[in-house]
């Protein structure tokens, strides 16, 4: 990081930038708002700059609204799309009950700037906070708009709506787009739009956008200018590829399982299935094969056979019968 004589101002300028674009939201002077802003911030930490930002920009105005509009700005959603994990956002508010975190980013195992341990799916906050911390960590570089928009429809949307919202920041980085020299993904224009338009149901449309990274000035334009549109009103764009890599539906599905202990929305039959080992139950079908092998062996002195196979389900242990 490269400081001069007009970084204070320059950084101040940024986080005053994102708390006028959130206080003119959430005042009902504009129903959405983009602040166009550098330095970014989602990793300054409390007692450290890192990663280019100096103040946490969205974390800021977050406080600020709930500060100042006590009554219609209690529960904040702050939705990263940024192509690295907002350590410093999930930092500060990782107690919070009231704020709600979800990241997607690029997480190699801990190996993807920022490096941090704490950018997995298993850390959901903590205290009053836990279940508001929700991190999507994509296995490797070259996720696609049908990865996000995937992830959105599986967790963020669902886990959001359920949370309900009065306002909607966006921590929008854009080195997770097309051409960017850093992130190395394939989000394009219309997959950023789409991701915008799932997000304006929520919180009656009070949605701030504030700059993140980005190191592509092309890609950032194309996609800074095709969110703006959106949330202005314009339909998404059409979005060609539907079909997400199968790292992200692994990725998505430990998400879940994980949050499925926090959330209602979120698949079921994990919590039910993790009760009932906790209980020693056994499924039904188990309970009829034994019956059924215990009915053939006094019939027809049938026997099971032993599978030597260390992986196979414990299911099969009376499929197989012999005299």
């Amino acid at each position: 990081m490269y400081f001069s004589s007009l970084s204070w101002l320059c950084a101040t300028l940024a986080a005053g930038g994102a708390i006028e674009a959130t206080k003119a939201v959430v005042a009902g002077l504009v129903r959405n708002s983009i602040a166009i802003i550098r330095p970014p911030g989602h990793h300054a930490e409390h007692n450290a700059p890192s990663g280019f930002c100096f103040f946490n920009n969205v974390p800021i105005a977050a406080k600020v609204a709930q500060k100042d509009f006590p009554d219609t700005c209690r529960k904040v959603l702050i939705l990263d799309w940024d192509v690295h994990h907002g350590n410093g956002v999930q930092q500060a508010f990782y107690e919070d009950p009231n704020v709600l975190y979800i990241s997607l980013h690029v997480y190699m195992d801990a190996s993807f700037y920022p490096g941090t341990d704490y950018g997995d799916h298993l850390h959901c906050g903590s205290g009053l906070g836990l279940g508001r911390n929700v991190n999507i960590p994509w296995p490797t570089q070259g996720m696609t708009d049908a990865d996000y928009i995937y992830a959105f429809q599986q967790v963020v949307m669902p886990i959001a709506t359920e949370f309900d919202p009065d306002l909607v920041m966006i921590s929008a980085g854009f080195d997770a787009a097309v051409d960017d020299p850093l992130g190395g993904c394939f989000v394009t224009p219309a997959g950023y739009t789409h991701m915008t338009h799932m997000l304006m149901q929520l919180a009656k449309g009070k949605v701030v956008a504030c700059l993140e990274g980005g190191y592509n000035l092309r890609s950032i334009a194309k996609s800074a200018l095709a969110m703006t549109r959106t949330l202005m009103g314009e339909p998404p764009d059409r979005v060609i590829d539907f079909v997400p890599s199968p790292g992200a539906v692994t990725a998505v599905q430990q998400v879940i399982r994980i949050q499925s202990k926090f959330w209602k929305c979120m698949y079921p039959k994990v919590r039910e299935l993790e009760r009932r080992r906790e209980l020693g139950s056994q499924p039904m079908h188990d309970i009829v094969r034994k019956w059924q092998s215990m009915e053939f062996w006094e019939e027809y002195r049938m026997t099971p056979l032993y599978i030597l196979r260390q992986k196979i389900s414990r299911s099969f242990e009376n499929q197989v019968l012999a005299t």
